[in-house]
C-alpha cells in the first residue's frame, strides 16, 4: 500500500496544508502540530514522492550515470569520483548499467527522461545517439566519460587513448621485441576502435608488422584475456609479448600464463591499457601499463555538469583528454630471439 500524505495529515489530525508544510520545510507551523507531523511520517514509513517535489522546484538535484559495467574496478572508481563532487553540491546519483548493450543503453535513456534527471554523465556504447538527442533537446546537460564521440555537441572526459597504445609500443619497440600480439575489446565498442587505431598508428610509426594471427578483438574481459594466451601458445612461433587493451583482458592473461607455466617477462613480456593501483600491488609480478585516471575523469565530469546546471552564462564545449603515463614494472623485459 502507498502511503500519502492525505494518509499522514489524516493520521496526525491535521489539513493536508499543514502536513505538506511541515514534509517540504516551508512555512510557518504550529510546534506541536509539526511535532505530530513528524511522528506519523515515521510510524507510516512515508516517503515524500521526489519527482513531485521537481516539479514544484523545477530541479530534482539528481544526476544520472550511465556506465558500461558496474563490476568493472575502473568504472566503480569513475563513479566515485562522480559521487564526491556531487554530493558536496547537494546532488544525489542515480546509478546504471548499460552491460555493453546498445538496446539497455537506449531503455535507460528514454527511462531517464521521464525520471526529469539534472544531469546525466554516460559511458556510452556510441549507438544510442538518437535518445542522447532527445535528453540535449530538454536541455539536460550531458558528459561523456572514457568513450569520446566527438561528432555529439556534448562535453567529454576521456583518456588519451591513442596516445596510451602509443607508449605501450614504443616500450617494447625499445626492448627489441617485433613479434607483439595484441588482445584488443569489442571492434564496434568506441575504446575498442580508438585503443585498436592507437596500435596500428605506434606499428606504423615503428615500422612494425602486425601479423594477423596476432591480432584478436573480442570483448573487454577476463576470459578474452585468458583464451588469447592458450591461442597465442598454441602457434608454432608465439609473440615474444602481449599488448591488452583493458585491465580485464590483462587479469585474465595473467591468470592463463600462471596456469600454462609461461614465465612473465622471462617467456613473455606482458603490457597493458589500465592500471588499478590496489589491484596491480598484489600481483607478482607486477605489471607495466599505461596509467587510466578513473577518479580525475569521474570529478571533471561532475564538476562540468554541475558548471552547466548553475551558470547563467555561455560555456563552451569542453574536450577534456587526459595523458597517460607509462609505468614500467617488472612484466616487461629484453626479447629474447626464439
Amino acid at each position: 500500500m502507498n502511503i500519502t500524505i492525505k494518509d499522514v495529515a489524516k493520521a496526525a489530525g491535521v489539513s493536508v496544508g499543514t502536513a505538506s508544510k511541515v514534509i517540504n520545510d516551508q512555512g510557518n507551523v504550529n510546534p506541536k502540530n509539526r511535532e505530530k507531523v513528524m511522528k506519523a511520517v515515521s510510524e507510516l514509513d512515508y516517503r515524500a514522492n521526489g519527482i513531485a517535489r521537481s516539479l514544484r522546484s523545477s530541479s530534482s538535484y539528481t544526476i544520472a550515470v550511465l556506465l558500461a559495467d558496474i563490476t568493472n574496478p575502473f568504472q566503480m572508481m569513475l563513479a566515485r569520483g562522480i559521487e564526491e563532487v556531487s554530493y558536496k553540491q547537494g546532488y544525489h546519483l542515480l546509478i546504471s548499467s548499460t552491460m555493453e548493450n546498445p538496446e539497455i543503453e537506449r531503455e535507460n535513456l528514454k527511462m531517464l527522461q521521464e525520471k526529469r534527471v539534472d544531469g546525466l554523465i554516460l559511458c556510452t556504447t556510441g549507438k544510442a545517439n538518437q535518445e542522447l538527442y532527445s535528453l540535449l533537446r530538454g536541455n539536460v546537460p550531458v558528459v561523456l566519460v572514457d568513450r569520446p564521440v566527438l561528432s555529439l555537441p556534448v562535453d567529454t572526459v576521456a583518456d588519451d587513448n591513442l596516445l596510451g597504445m602509443e607508449l605501450l609500443v614504443e616500450h617494447l619497440y625499445e626492448l627489441g621485441h617485433r613479434r607483439i600480439g595484441y588482445v584488443g575489446g569489442d571492434p564496434e565498442a568506441i575504446h575498442g576502435k580508438m585503443r585498436y587505431q592507437g596500435v596500428v598508428n605506434a606499428f606504423e610509426k615503428y615500422r612494425l608488422s602486425l601479423a594477423p594471427e596476432l591480432l584478436l578483438e573480442g570483448s573487454f574481459t577476463y576470459v578474452s584475456g585468458y583464451e588469447a594466451v592458450k591461442y597465442f601458445f598454441a602457434l608454432d612461433q608465439p609473440p615474444t609479448a602481449i599488448i591488452s587493451a583493458n585491465n580485464n583482458i590483462t587479469a585474465g592473461i595473467l591468470r592463463a600464463c600462471r596456469d600454462l607455466d609461461i614465465r612473465i617477462p622471462q617467456d613473455v613480456s606482458v603490457v597493458g591499457f589500465g592500471d588499478l593501483e590496489y589491484s596491480w600491488n598484489l600481483i607478482i609480478p607486477s605489471v607495466t601499463v599505461v596509467s587510466q585516471s578513473p577518479l580525475m575523469i569521474g570529478s571533471k565530469a561532475a564538476e562540468l555538469v554541475l558548471k552547466r546546471l548553475t551558470s547563467t552564462e555561455h560555456i563552451s564545449r569542453t574536450h577534456l583528454f587526459l595523458t597517460p603515463k607509462l609505468l614500467v614494472r617488472d612484466s616487461t623485459a629484453a626479447a629474447i630471439d626464439k
